[in-house]
């Protein structure tokens, strides 16, 4: 079984590429916060912040946006249309848990996925967070990048954080792989603005689902540890009878 809810991506290499407008949305509220601080632990990775992108988004809670990383096979095109091609898990959470999971995401290319591994929090390497966070990683040709969401709940909806950032021998050699895409200063905007178009009624008609290996529940609650670094408190692993 292929966990993708039929969202596999629909066009094949060399045929002639589509494009589809993005349905409408509304941008949500950007909010100022200071910036990031790099924890002691993590000085010798040199680490340059490329993106960091602070909102509030009305009409989602935390609790869903935890589900949705379990469960992105479920509403991936609804996401971002005619920016989200398709969507695989080549490592699903229903087989691993969070740790490890891999995704292959058919963005801006419906031909070429970005594969991205979910990391522990050993990985995240500032000094202030919120209390839910989901930290991956993508391969770059002679390093890592790693992508940030972390949230927390707010009056009626959460506070959104999106961090990009990658060590800076890799970003001299490499930049970053979206520089040249002309869709990508308006994605984060996009995806921001459209999640709660689709995720409170996909969190909702999923709810009280009975099958764990369908319905992956994450809880991805972090909490500081004493030497100022930062974990999950609960270990999401995989379904078990």
């Amino acid at each position: 079984m292929i966990f993708n809810a039929g969202q596999r991506k629909t066009y094949k290499e060399g045929e002639k590429r589509i494009y589809f407008e993005k349905v409408p949305y509304t941008e949500v509220e950007r909010v100022p916060v200071p910036a990031l601080e790099i924890h002691e632990k993590f000085k010798d990775k040199n680490y340059i912040v490329t993106s960091d992108v602070n909102e509030y988004i009305p009409g989602v809670t935390a609790e869903m946006v935890d589900w949705w990383w379990a469960n992105m096979e479920k509403g991936y095109h609804l996401w971002a249309p005619g920016e989200h091609y398709g969507f695989d898990w080549i490592v699903p959470p229903c087989e691993v848990g969070y740790e490890g999971s891999v995704e292959a995401s058919y963005e801006f290319d419906p031909c070429n996925p970005i594969p991205i591994t979910r990391l522990n929090m050993s990985a995240y390497p500032f000094t202030d967070c919120y209390e839910h966070c989901w930290l991956s990683t993508f391969e770059l040709e002679d390093g890592d990048m790693i992508l940030v969401h972390m949230y927390q709940d707010e009056k009626d909806g959460i506070f959104w954080r999106s961090v990009v950032f990658l060590e800076k021998e890799v970003y001299e050699k490499n930049g970053t792989p979206f520089e040249n895409i002309p869709e990508f200063p308006d994605h984060m905007k996009y995806e921001s603005g459209r999640l709660n178009a689709f995720l409170p009624q996909l969190y909702e008609l999923w709810k009280g689902h009975p099958d764990p290996w369908e319905n992956v529940q994450y809880d991805l609650t972090t909490e500081q540890n004493p030497d100022g670094t930062w974990k999950h408190i609960y270990p999401n692993l995989a379904p078990t009878l």
